[in-house]
């Protein structure tokens, strides 16, 4: 029989890996400490609790989620008409946003730039091209939109490496 003491240990485990995956809105790897956190569960079982085939999807999720965070902002822009210039601005602004912002204000910062990187750097990169500020706004305004929506797709991935979790560890 599982003890009231098993469950409420569990359940305060779950809520340390959620509090994890809150971490990747603050520019942290938030998946990947909650990956740590269940890894030293499963070492402290001995690997009872998930099988290698788990570990091998919550890996995968989390490097979809690494891959996702990378490129959707410059996706969303080339799907609303921005040129190959206005792609590569919003990838370039969004990596040195991120590289900045940790510099400017730790943590939360890194996420922060990432977005006004995104905005900036789409937006540096059509007026250039096109010498439309217009244009260059609207860009700017979906090479953001797709970094915030990144944040969200990898958090709900790690969500999911969380949800095999418990499904895999409730006793």
């Amino acid at each position: 029989m599982v003890s009231v003491l098993q469950h409420t240990g569990l359940v305060l485990l779950y809520l340390l890996v959620l509090l994890s995956n809150v971490l990747i809105f603050a520019g942290l790897p938030g998946g990947w400490i909650g990956l740590g956190i269940i890894f030293i569960y499963d070492l402290a079982l001995k690997f009872s609790v998930l099988g290698w085939q788990w570990w091998i999807v919550m890996v995968v999720l989390l490097v979809v989620g690494e891959v996702v965070e990378a490129f959707l902002g410059t996706v969303v822009v080339l799907k609303k008409g921005a040129s190959k210039w206005g792609a590569v601005g919003a990838f370039a602004g969004g990596i040195i946003g991120a590289i900045l912002g940790t510099s400017v204000v730790p943590v939360i910062g890194s996420v922060i730039f990432a977005l006004l990187g995104a905005f900036g750097g789409a937006v540096l990169a059509e007026y250039i091209q096109y010498q439309k500020m217009d244009d260059a706004m609207k860009t700017g305004f979906w090479a953001f939109v797709g970094k915030l929506s990144a944040y969200f797709v990898k958090a709900t991935l790690a969500m999911g490496v969380l949800a095999i979790f418990i499904v895999r560890s409730w006793p």
